[in-house]
């Protein structure tokens, strides 16, 4: 490695000491906040039984063999026992309560009129790990400049953004207020036009293009944040999705705003194409159906899964250049959506994730962000088994090929285990292991590997296709 590159590094390792407290905040707020999804409504009985026993004794006359008319009675006994008992009963219902509660919400931007371009591309996330944008990246804070023409200067990032129903102008529908843990805006890769903020608040009104999932809808609106950096941000952002917590994302607006720190102003119109993912959006109308009616369009949601591998095919493990453990990597799977395909019964799936890092050897670790992966699923035993033969194609910024077999145990409480192989061939591509530890290889490579491991799903949920679409079907 270069002195330059070297020096990137140093300044990366700097940036991520100093924002590890940062992110140790998002995780608790991010936990404070995952409360806010449901509305429980108690209704509360009293059960009120009330009995009457009538015991009825007729004492005839002595010597009489028949019962005595009006005139002369027969002697009766009537005793009449009342019973009053009060039961005290409750029915529980939930229910959604948010019309968008999200995950993760990224975009590049274009706009800025500066040439420090941090060339995000598409949906901003192609160059979170790409080792040449990243060098240049860091170069630019130790004063050097990188020249390449970018068209996607600038950089959207927010973290579990959230909305709720805003009840004004005499309950107008489709109005909203929310808010996000975290927000990032950067016009371009120098430090001085970032604006960053904990405490932003905005006001949206949605209008339905489409009112069925995949939703489609435009949005203006004002917002506003007080730190640690103040600003205001105007514009409007078009929707498509809310498909298995995946959307397609639209930005055109403008942001004017200053750190408190340096008091030095940032300003700047953009126009952005981002993608969201674990962001669910509702109509209004879903917020007033139960949990166990909720409409749901994927067969798996899964927040995140970590997975241990053993590769055939390797020299050395990813974890240390000498020493060979029972192990020779892992893999990590972030946002993870499924959705059915309309032939064959429904079996077969599509999906994709957000971030997809697979480390297969020391010089063998390919990732990718949004791969194109297809499978099948066949229930075993009930729905507590499954078996999942997939095929995976990822294409930047690793270039390869994944075709894998799972066996999977669904414990029905948001965790799955799974037993997993495969065989996996392609190249690094600009993805280098340097970037996320100094031992790493600092070389791109190819490689082409058998590989057996085991993995565990984090907020993993699985449904039957036959539930999914009969959920459609009664969608209106």
């Amino acid at each position: 490695m270069n002195e330059t590159n070297s020096l990137s590094v140093g300044a990366r390792l700097r940036a991520t000491k100093r924002y590890s407290g940062a992110l140790a905040l998002l995780f608790v707020l991010a936990t404070m906040f995952t409360g806010c999804i449901t509305r429980t409504e108690v209704d509360y009985y009293t059960l009120t039984l009330r009995d009457t026993t009538y015991h009825e004794t007729v004492r005839n006359t002595p010597g009489s063999n028949a019962d005595h008319g009006v005139v002369f009675p027969s002697t009766r006994d009537i005793r009449i026992e009342r019973q009053t008992t009060s039961l005290d009963s409750s029915n529980e219902r939930r229910y959604p309560d948010f019309l968008r509660f999200g995950g993760i919400e990224i975009a590049g931007l274009v706009g800025t009129s500066s040439s420090f371009g941090i060339g995000t591309g598409v949906f901003g996330l192609f160059a979170l790990l790409d080792s040449n944008r990243i060098n240049a990246i860091g170069n630019s804070f130790l004063g050097s400049h990188d020249s390449t023409s970018k068209i996607f200067k600038g950089l959207l990032f927010r973290f579990m953004p959230m909305e709720y129903r805003l009840r004004w102008f005499d309950d107008s529908p489709n109005w909203t207020i929310g808010t996000s843990i975290f927000e990032l805006f950067a016009g371009d890769e120098k430090s001085s036009s970032v604006l960053t903020s904990f405490s932003n608040v905005y006001i949206r009104k949605r209008y339905w293009v489409r009112d069925r999932i995949p939703y489609v809808i435009v949005t203006p609106f004002v917002g506003f944040s007080l730190l640690p950096s103040a600003y205001v941000n105007l514009g409007a952002e078009a929707q498509l999705g809310s498909f298995g917590g995946f959307n397609l994302r639209g930005y055109l607006g403008y942001i004017n705003g200053f750190n408190w720190g340096s008091k030095q102003t940032v300003n700047f119109p953009y126009i952005g194409l981002g993608v969201s993912a674990l962001d669910f959006t509702n109509r209004v109308e879903e917020t007033e159906r139960q949990w166990k009616d909720y409409v749901h369009s994927a067969v798996e949601v899964s927040a995140l899964e970590i997975g241990f591998l053993n590769a055939f095919n390797v020299a050395h493990n990813a974890f240390d250049s000498s020493f060979h453990l029972p192990i020779t990597g892992g893999y990590f799977r972030l946002a993870t959506a499924h959705f059915p395909l309309p032939f064959l019964d429904h079996h077969f799936w599509i999906g994709t994730s957000l971030i997809n890092l697979m480390a297969l050897g020391f010089a063998e670790y390919p990732t990718s962000f949004l791969p194109i992966r297809i499978g099948w699923r066949k229930y075993l035993i009930a729905e507590d088994l499954s078996f999942e033969p997939s095929l995976e194609l990822n294409y930047y910024p690793s270039q390869y090929a994944n075709l894998g077999l799972r066996l999977r145990l669904d414990t029905f409480s948001g965790y799955t285990l799974s037993l997993i192989g495969g065989y996996a061939y392609g190249t690094t591509g600009a993805f280098l292991p340097s970037i996320l530890y100094t031992n790493g290889s600092g070389l791109s490579s190819t490689f082409s590997t058998v590989y057996l491991g085991i993995s565990f799903g984090v907020k993993d949920y699985l449904l039957k296709s036959e539930v999914v679409e009969a959920q459609r079907a009664t969608e209106h």
